[in-house]
């Protein structure tokens, strides 16, 4: 009860600070000031609130991040002005299976990767305009020596605040599809791998060149609409649409795509919501349309130490113009119709403490080539059943130990087991 007065007390104390001031004409932005700091205390105060309502005392993820950005990610939101500084990284630990799903042996293949070292850094000019900023380095980053890493400047954008319920953002943002394409922070989701679902349909992390609106309104409902540049259907495979995302390196815009998404808060700790995205991925300019379509239901539920969550996806493409490719084109091969879908379930057998302990069970089932063009054989390798079971401690709730098995089985029965190792944190 302690740590929920405290904001409670900021809360009342600053009242009459605000009732007894006079107003000052020359310096109006001050008081605006105060007032948006106000408005943070009681949203502290709020989610305290709800933390006490769902029975966590440290919930399973340090907080559930501000305008559809993760935790961290949406430090510069809450300072009162200035520079803003976070971060997160993961490290990985992989071992696979020797043999296959059919029994072939492979050999058993083990590797230590430095999977991601991220920094964000924002500036809030105003309370109206603020600049957030994702750089990302990949195995390790990049080097000539290194040439197989990465560094990234995943997001950079401009955001104007105007009202709860209408925002303007433009730049290099995030998709704002699934659960793990916005909030990939370690803590914040169970496995030491990301879902494959939200790796092959919702590929991750996915960002394009954009400009939309995003708000929250009435009913506890928040939204996120952008146009953004379109895909690159020459680059698609039988794997799916992953390697069309153009991630704003010199992005070809002919054709330009919708995304979005709606999400409900019924309860505190209750979500329920859907995404899409849809658009023209045939970026020449000439011949027929190649609309991508892809598609989310998702919901979730967090409360005495249990959490459950579910998503569904599908994704189309435009048969025919898949069909008028090359037949030696490998993005002929990409599935006209895709889907997949994922049950995840953890317990934190420490609820109470201010630890956690998430022994945790998560299922996944999809097909990339569901539906395939006439004259494509159908993969059966990318007909996938995925069980992964594990556990995550957390010694404070910015880091994570994650340690699972997961069970990997097609139809053309080359799966291959795996046993994973993970250390993330954020900051």
């Amino acid at each position: 009860m302690k740590s929920l007065l405290t904001p409670l007390m900021c809360a009342l104390l600053a009242a009459p600070v605000f009732a007894q001031e006079k107003p000052d004409t020359k310096k109006p932005s001050s008081a605006d000031q105060r007032i948006a700091e106000l408005e943070r205390r009681l949203d502290a105060m709020s989610r305290e609130l709800e933390t006490q309502k769902t029975g966590s005392v440290m919930p399973a993820v340090p907080d559930e991040g501000r305008f559809g950005m993760a935790p961290s990610a949406s430090k510069v939101y809450a300072v009162p002005s200035g520079l803003s500084i976070g971060g997160y990284g993961e490290l990985l630990y992989q071992g696979k299976a020797a043999t296959l799903q059919d029994g072939t042996h492979v050999g058993s293949e083990k590797t230590a990767d430095a999977l991601r070292m991220v920094l964000y850094t924002g500036y809030k000019f105003s309370d109206r305009i603020v600049f957030n900023s994702e750089i990302e380095f990949e195995h390790g980053g990049y080097s000539d020596e290194h040439p197989e890493g990465e560094a990234i400047a995943e997001f950079y954008y401009l955001d104007f605040l105007l009202t709860k319920a209408l925002n303007i953002r433009a730049g290099q943002m995030l998709v704002p599809m699934g659960f793990i394409n916005e909030l990939h922070e370690p803590p914040a989701f169970l496995g030491a791998r990301r879902p494959q679902v939200e790796q092959t349909l919702i590929p991750s992390t996915w960002h394009e060149i954009g400009v939309g609106v995003h708000g929250d309104l009435p009913g506890n409902l928040s939204y996120r609409v952008y146009l953004m540049n379109g895909l690159q259907g020459s680059r698609f495979n039988a794997e799916g649409i992953a390697d069309g995302r153009q991630d704003g390196n010199k992005a070809n815009a002919q054709s330009l795509a919708w995304t979005g998404r709606l999400d409900w808060t019924p309860l505190p700790g209750v979500l329920v919501g859907g995404s899409f995205y849809t658009g023209n991925s045939n970026q020449t300019g000439t011949g027929a349309a190649l609309t991508t379509t892809v598609w989310d239901a998702h919901a979730e539920y967090r409360a005495q130490g249990l959490q459950v969550r579910g998503l569904y996806s599908r994704a189309t493409n435009t048969a025919a113009a898949v069909a008028a490719l090359n037949a030696a084109d490998p993005a002929r091969e990409v599935g006209t119709r895709q889907w997949g879908g994922y049950l995840e379930v953890g317990y934190d057998l420490l609820r109470g403490a201010r630890q956690a302990l998430i022994p945790y069970v998560r299922y996944e089932r999809l097909d990339a080539q569901q539906q395939v063009v006439a004259g494509v054989f159908a993969d059966g390798s990318q007909d996938r059943n995925l069980l992964t079971t594990g556990v995550a401690y957390k010694p404070i709730p910015q880091v994570a130990v994650k340690a699972d098995w997961t069970r990997d089985e097609n139809r053309a029965h080359t799966g291959r087991d795996q046993f994973s190792l993970a250390l993330g944190y954020t900051f």
